[in-house]
């Protein structure tokens, strides 16, 4: 699978679902319920994709489902992914990036947020510096 690790991108904190808003709370939160390192921590914060253990995608996971980008039963919240990569890129291309994120994504705990995750990071969050221009 091309997009491998896709896990840690959303965040949610003040209610359940933050709505991608929050999302060094989110870090912060599951860091503490996962009792992860600093250095795993730091990996899955900066988009370290190198590091990929059961812990590691859990925490994604765990991000990503506090974020709001999915839920318990591992489906996707379109809605959510498309507003919060939109923060990185333009309105326009959020849509594909969902797509090319979410598709062909088999329901796997923990690796499938973590999959979705690394995707996400790769392909919006690591851009930027072009915000809102690719």
């Amino acid at each position: 699978m091309d997009k491998s690790v896709v896990l840690v991108v959303l965040v949610a904190v003040l209610v359940k679902q933050c709505l991608g808003q929050n999302l060094l709370a989110a870090y912060n939160n599951c860091r503490a319920e996962y009792n992860a390192d600093q250095e795993t921590f730091n990996a899955i914060k900066n988009g370290d994709f190198s590091i990929r253990t059961p812990l590691v995608e859990c925490l994604g996971e765990c991000v990503v489902k506090k974020v709001g980008f999915m839920n318990d039963d591992l489906s996707f919240n379109k809605d959510i992914i498309v507003k919060f990569v939109s923060r990185f890129l333009k309105p326009e291309h959020s849509e594909d990036i969902y797509t090319k994120c979410t598709q062909d994504v088999a329901p796997v705990l923990c690796a499938t947020a973590y999959e979705v995750y690394q995707c996400v990071y790769e392909n919006a969050v690591a851009k930027w510096g072009t915000r809102r221009r690719g």
